[in-house]
C-alpha cells in the first residue's frame, strides 16, 4: 500500500493529531509506504481566488500551486483523510484543498461531455478517519456530509474498485480518555494489517 494521508487540524495537540499519528504508526507497522499532507502546519491557503477559479478548465501545467500535491496523488494508491467533523463535514481547509487540487488533469478530466474520471482511477482506497461531537444519530439527521462527500463524489473520480472505509468517532465531546484510546487502538489496527 501506498498511502496518502491528509490531515486537517489547526492544534499539533489534538485528537486528530494524535490519530494522524496513530494511523503514520500503523501504516509502518503494517510495512506500507506512506507520506502526508499537514495541511495547517503547511499553511495551505483553502481560498480558491478569482484567477484560480478563471483557470478552473485549464490543464494542471497552468496551476503551479498544485504541483507537490498532484504528484503525491499521483504516487498513492490509497488516500486516508483525518479530521475532526465540524458543522457536519470537513474543515474548510481540507474542503480548500479538493477544491484547488483535485483539478482537471489531476482528479478528472474536463470534456465538453462534462467530466470523466481518469488520473486517479490507481486509487483503490479511501478511509476516513474523523470524530464527531455529537451523535451518530444527529450526524444522520444532519445528513453526513463529510461520508457523502467522500463515498458519492471523491470516490467515482477514483474509479469503479476504489472502496471506502469510514472510521468515525461520535459523541467525542462525552467521551473517556479510555474511550477515545480504545478507538485510536481500532483505527491503528485497521492500518497495520498487512
Amino acid at each position: 500500500m501506498r498511502a496518502l494521508i491528509v490531515h486537517a487540524h489547526p492544534d499539533p495537540a489534538s485528537f486528530s493529531a494524535h490519530l494522524a499519528a496513530v494511523v503514520v504508526d500503523g501504516l509502518t507497522a503494517g510495512g506500507h509506504e506512506h507520506r502526508t499532507i499537514d495541511l495547517y502546519a503547511e499553511g495551505f491557503e483553502a481560498a480558491l481566488s478569482e484567477a484560480e477559479w478563471r483557470l478552473h478548465r485549464s490543464t494542471a501545467d497552468h496551476k503551479p500551486w498544485t504541483t507537490d500535491h498532484a504528484r503525491l496523488l499521483a504516487w498513492a494508491d490509497t488516500i486516508v483523510w483525518v479530521y475532526p467533523t465540524w458543522w457536519s463535514g470537513p474543515p474548510a481547509i481540507m474542503k480548500g484543498w479538493v477544491d484547488r487540487v483535485w483539478t482537471n488533469g489531476i482528479a478528472y478530466h474536463h470534456t465538453d461531455a462534462g467530466l470523466v474520471p481518469g488520473p486517479l482511477v490507481h486509487v483503490r482506497r479511501m478511509y476516513v478517519v474523523t470524530t464527531h461531537g455529537s451523535s451518530r444519530f444527529v450526524n444522520m439527521l444532519e445528513g453526513d456530509v463529510g461520508k457523502k462527500m467522500v463515498r458519492r463524489t471523491l470516490r467515482t473520480l477514483c474509479g469503479l474498485r476504489c472502496r471506502t472505509r469510514w472510521l468515525a468517532m461520535y459523541d467525542l465531546d462525552r467521551s473517556t480518555a479510555a474511550g477515545r484510546e480504545r478507538f485510536a487502538a481500532a483505527v491503528q489496527a485497521v492500518f497495520s494489517q498487512r
